[in-house]
């Protein structure tokens, strides 16, 4: 059964359509018309000045009227007779007489127009003189019935047409309406079957290259970078919840050594506390790791723009980390001047972050250096150690959250994972680039390339 709902585009669209076509062939019937009307009224006038110039040329003296045959001459034009008036009285008629107004010299030589009975008459009064001086009031009519039945049968007909043509451009347009917009519904369709549970399904819109392809390869688009944050945030979560899971199990460990033998026990008691406060501040060092990526997740980490020399940066980066630690050679062979705008405080906080990886990896006795140079208005940053190495197959993840190439090597050294991913969070916010290059054995070397200017 047909449905025609107008809250459906393809209704919108079919009936906006068809009232704009049938108003645009409305105007064009009216225009045709008004055209045609034009017309036909300008030919009326034509033939009465036509006849008029007739009876002119023939009537010279009031002799010639009864001997000249005058009925031909309204013959010149259809429906048309005409009046001879002598001191206000009729001495020639050659039809109907019309009881018309009284011809004052407001309407003499001009073409009137009156009504006679249900019929529309165009009339001309004009006086004439004559060779002896005498003057002839010369009235013309014409009968316009025969014009305005043709006027009303072709309107009659026009309206007609007008009907048909907007019901067929109703359903010619629903038609092509709803074949054009096909491809929408195949799209929401298709997308009902997406769901938080699998995204994996996708939109397969065939036909050409259009608006709506586009729009399906655009959602397409959408959808596979849902799933890739999505993907990540489960693979987050979970990582998360692992990372938590154990020192929150040395706890529950430790509390329930606390509540069997710690009450009487002095030494049971000051290492589980000193277990408990090292587990606490491991979870409390996760947690503002955590909220830190939150906030660079979310766009809400305010920078802290500034000019500053970097040179000095790598400087005082070199030796604090030769402070901190004694057993690694950490040096710069030099430091080319170089003026940066960027957050001086994540920048180094970056950077510090490269080279404590390097100094956890690296035997000791080992060397990492530090090495800088500008090009094309960047600064390009290489930190080398001579670590143990990284697999190549892990070399694409080792920037990953909670990544770790050896998990239990990782966790007997310390940390979560999370080091290098908000290396590379720095990095992206400062519109730079990260690469890092490996061999098992023989060490690894980090590029940091950073824009000079903001």
């Amino acid at each position: 059964m047909f449905k025609f709902k107008p809250t459906k585009i393809s209704n919108r669209l079919t009936i906006t359509y068809a009232l704009l076509f049938f108003a645009a062939l409305t105007l064009v019937n009216f225009a045709t018309l008004f055209s045609i009307n034009y017309y036909i009224n300008k030919t009326a006038v034509e033939q009465l000045w036509l006849v008029d110039h007739a009876i002119t040329n023939t009537v010279k003296e009031l002799n010639d009227i009864p001997i000249i045959d005058l009925k031909n001459i309204s013959q010149i034009a259809d429906n048309v007779d005409f009046n001879l008036i002598y001191h206000n009285r009729i001495i020639y008629n050659t039809g109907e007489r019309y009881n018309l107004p009284e011809a004052d010299a407001d309407i003499i030589g001009k073409v009137m127009e009156a009504k006679a009975g249900e019929n529309k008459i165009m009339y001309l009064n004009n006086n004439h003189t004559l060779s002896d001086g005498e003057k002839v009031r010369i009235q013309i009519i014409k009968d316009m019935d025969n014009e305005e039945n043709y006027l009303h049968v072709l309107a009659g007909i026009m309206l007609a047409m007008d009907g048909i043509v907007l019901i067929m451009a109703v359903i010619v347009g629903y038609v092509i309406s709803r074949r054009a917009l096909s491809p929408i519904d195949k799209i929401t369709s298709q997308a009902k079957q997406i769901s938080a549970s699998d995204l994996s399904a996708r939109i397969h819109l065939d036909g050409p290259d259009d608006e709506l392809k586009r729009l399906s390869d655009t959602f397409n688009d959408m959808i596979a970078r849902i799933q890739h944050a999505y993907e990540k945030q489960n693979r987050f979560t979970l990582d998360a919840s692992h990372e938590l899971a154990t020192p929150l199990a040395v706890i529950k460990g430790y509390t329930d050594v606390l509540d069997r033998w710690g009450k009487d026990d002095r030494e049971v008691l000051n290492e589980s506390i000193s277990s408990i406060k090292a587990e606490v501040a491991n979870m409390t060092a996760l947690l503002d790791t955590l909220l830190f990526l939150s906030k660079g997740d979310n766009e809400i980490y305010k920078l802290e723009i500034t000019k500053f020399e970097l040179d000095d940066l790598i400087k005082e980066i070199v030796k604090e980390s030769n402070l901190i630690d004694d057993e690694h050679v950490i040096f710069c062979d030099s430091y080319p001047e170089a003026q940066m705008e960027a957050d001086r405080r994540l920048i180094k906080q970056m950077l510090r972050a490269i080279i404590d990886n390097s100094i956890k990896y690296s035997p000791s006795n080992t060397k990492i250096i530090i090495n800088y140079k500008i090009v094309n208005q960047a600064a390009e940053i290489q930190i080398s150690d001579q670590g143990i190495g990284i697999p190549q197959e892990d070399l694409p993840h080792i920037f990953d959250r909670f990544y770790r190439v050896d998990k239990a090597r990782s966790r007997s050294i310390g940390g979560s994972g999370l080091g290098l991913s908000i290396v590379k969070w720095i990095v992206d916010i400062h519109n730079g680039t990260i690469k890092a290059e490996s061999e098992l054995g023989k060490g690894t070397q980090t590029t940091v390339l950073l824009p000079l200017v903001k």
